[in-house]
């Protein structure tokens, strides 16, 4: 994976490179390198089955251009946007700046490129300390070897078979603990483990900011195949310390719950949400109704109901990338710009809305 150093050069290089051609007006450029590694886990007790899979890792990078052409002869102004992969030499700096010309667009609304707001002050450059700890990055991940990362796996796997093996419920329907592979205890899912590391400069910010993070993420979906009985779990989080493949278990766990299972009549329950069906609730259903560019195309569920109540009182809700410690950590946007909380939700009223510049 590229080193920050590479990309903070290249985007200093990029950034002297566009500005100093005779159409352009200002331009931010970006630098991204990213990696995914994946381990995916596949055990059957009644069919031979590796358990763990072999890992498998993709990786990319390549830079953008957001560029500001001066006004023309007929006094507009123009903007483009244009990207290179895997090329981060001024050769592709120079393809980038031909898409961004060659797709340039009125836009009779553009202010400006993102400029800095002296109420928020400058975000800082990111680079590894002992800070690291609380925010979204961690070193271990970033230099983790096949070795480690095959283990995590396996960690996952022993902790679901230690569910299933210590289940007073499925010892007494095996009989025995040589009796539970008859049962037909499934175990897939994957642990996958995302590095990112980014550089963006700007004419209105030209000192070169970088920001480096990682995830870790695990999905686990176990199956008591005799007992028709189903669980899944799964988890989030950025420090490898921390990861003891607990999903595994809670999906392990959930399955044999699931034994002897009842359909729940159709009717109207009090119920107690888990983190998961939060999540999807909040990704497919609230968020995207929050973003501002879905208001001004007048397809957000919360059109007018800015300052009104849209929810129960007790209900908040807030943006915070920059809350310390959440695997989501980010301390700068992807425009150069300092990270903070939005209130979207406050005593259940609209306050609040996503934007970018």
């Amino acid at each position: 994976m590229l080193p920050l150093s590479t990309l903070r050069r290249a985007t200093k290089e990029a950034l002297a490179f566009v500005s100093g051609q005779p159409d352009v007006d200002s331009a931010e450029v970006f630098a991204s390198a990213d990696a995914n590694l994946t381990v995916r886990l596949n055990y059957t007790s009644h069919i031979p089955s590796n358990g763990v899979e072999e890992p498998k890792s993709t990786e990319s990078f390549g830079l953008s251009l957001r560029v500001v052409f001066k006004p023309g002869s007929d006094g507009l102004v123009k903007t483009g946007f244009g990207s290179e992969p895997t090329d981060l030499t001024l050769e592709g700096v120079g393809r980038s700046l031909d898409k961004a010309r060659l797709g340039a667009v009125v836009d009779q609304e553009f202010y400006s490129l993102p400029r800095p707001d002296p109420a928020m002050g400058t975000p800082a450059v990111l680079v590894p300390a002992a800070s690291d700890a609380q925010l979204g990055y961690d070193p271990a991940v970033m230099r983790v070897g096949n070795g480690k990362l095959v283990d995590a796996g396996w960690r996952m796997m022993d902790r679901a078979l230690n569910a299933f093996e210590s289940s007073e419920d499925l010892l007494s329907l095996a009989g025995s603990q040589e009796g539970l592979s008859d049962l037909g205890l499934i175990l897939g899912g994957d642990l996958v483990l995302l590095q990112s590391r980014m550089a963006i400069a700007s004419t209105h910010m030209p000192r070169v900011k970088t920001e480096q993070n990682t995830l870790i993420m695990s999905f686990a979906t176990a199956m008591v195949e005799r007992h028709d009985a189903k669980g899944s779990g799964w988890s989030v989080g950025n420090r490898m310390s921390e990861f003891a493949g607990e999903s595994a278990a809670e999906a392990a766990r959930n399955a044999v719950s699931a034994i002897d299972g009842q359909r729940t009549p159709s009717g109207a329950y009090r119920v107690i949400l888990g983190p998961q069906p939060v999540a999807e609730i909040l990704d497919w259903v609230l968020m995207p109704g929050f973003s501002l560019g879905m208001v001004f195309a007048g397809a957000s569920a919360f059109m007018g109901k800015l300052g009104q109540q849209v929810a129960d009182e007790n209900l908040r809700i807030y943006d915070d990338a920059a809350l310390p410690g959440s695997p989501s950590f980010r301390a700068i946007t992807d425009e150069g710009l300092p990270t903070g909380r939005t209130a979207l939700i406050q005593d259940g009223r609209l306050s609040g809305l996503l934007s970018d510049y």
